[in-house]
């Protein structure tokens, strides 16, 4: 345990000293020491979380691209962040293997959910905001209640490193993706699995579903983003393009598009009804770590191994510069 501290110690200062040797541009949200690898946007569009190696969540206003606050209370990099509803509070999950629950208008601790033995690598919220879902390095999906913020169940399955999950079917099932080359859909209630789901031949590193709860969207280290028919189980299209591994998906809020993000230092907005790609967002210096619509489908964010935050138009394809 402790070499595996050291280990990543020096890769927090080794990303941190590469981040520093990066100069922002005009439009650029700067202040994290390291990559960003995560990203949410408040329901009003007005606010944004980011999840960094530096061991930070920071919150921003959007329109003015300024930092709100800084939250610092984790003891590694910070690798998930979501607001819960109202955006007065906020999750986190982090390699120190802790889920934190801010209050937003504060700055401080609300609570500390307990249970993974390793990374903690995704999060995903029910709809109506009162279960969490946590993706972890050791293999396991873990639900929680936000109520009473305990731990509901454990769903085991998977064969290596779980990267990310995402509810589906109506809040009645959860999708997890992860370093097994493996899609598996987990029953809700129960905790069973339902479903694996194959095809991937490489580590797969994101899931994003359609707001229906009816599809689902995996990306992997090949590059490759493949669509899944949830309640058929089974692969219904694919939409190559990227050169490099996908890190990061995101579905707007109308279902017919989708952003992701990859190491070929591009994000891409891609036509649902098609497949067909839009779009590719040149800026970053870096991979692109993490990718978010706005509500107002006109605009997007992404986070990058740069350590930066881009502003994006939809409809140009460029940053938007700060104020």
């Amino acid at each position: 345990m402790r070499a595996a501290k050291i280990v990543m110690v020096r890769a927090a200062l080794t990303l941190m000293v590469v981040a520093a040797t990066l100069r922002p541009g005009a439009a650029d949200m700067s202040g994290h020491g390291a990559m960003v690898n995560a990203v949410a946007v408040s329901p009003d569009g007005r606010r944004l979380l980011s999840a960094s190696w530096d061991y930070t969540v920071r919150l921003w206003d959007i329109g003015r691209q300024a930092e709100i606050r800084v939250l610092d209370g984790h003891a590694a990099s910070v690798n998930a962040v979501l607001f819960l509803p109202g955006a007065t509070e906020a999750i986190s999950g982090s390699w120190d293997h802790k889920i934190i629950r801010w209050d937003l208008e504060s700055g401080r601790e609300i609570a500390r959910l307990e249970g993974h033995v390793n990374n903690v690598s995704g999060l995903a919220l029910s709809r109506d905001g009162r279960l969490l879902a946590s993706a972890g390095w050791d293999r396991t999906v873990r639900l929680w209640d936000l109520a009473e913020n305990r731990l509901l169940r454990t769903m085991e399955g998977h064969q290596a490193n779980v990267m990310q999950v995402a509810f589906a079917l109506g809040d009645a099932a959860l999708v997890s993706v992860g370093y097994d080359h493996t899609v598996r859909l987990w029953e809700v209630a129960s905790g069973r699995e339902l479903a694996l789901l194959s095809g991937h031949r490489s580590s797969v590193n994101a899931v994003a579903v359609s707001p229906d709860g009816a599809t689902a969207f995996t990306g992997a280290t090949d590059g490759s983003i493949r669509i899944w028919n949830l309640a058929e189980r089974r692969e219904s299209g694919r939409m190559p393009g990227h050169t490099a591994f996908v890190t990061a998906l995101a579905v707007s809020g109308d279902g017919q598009q989708l952003l992701s993000g990859g190491g070929d230092m591009l994000m891409r907005l891609w036509n649902l009804k098609d497949g067909r790609q839009i779009r590719q967002f040149a800026g970053h210096q870096k991979p692109v770590w993490s990718v978010a619509f706005l509500p107002d489908g006109r605009h997007a964010v992404s986070g990058g191994f740069d350590a930066l935050i881009k502003v994006w138009s939809l409809e140009t394809g460029q940053p938007v510069p700060a104020p």
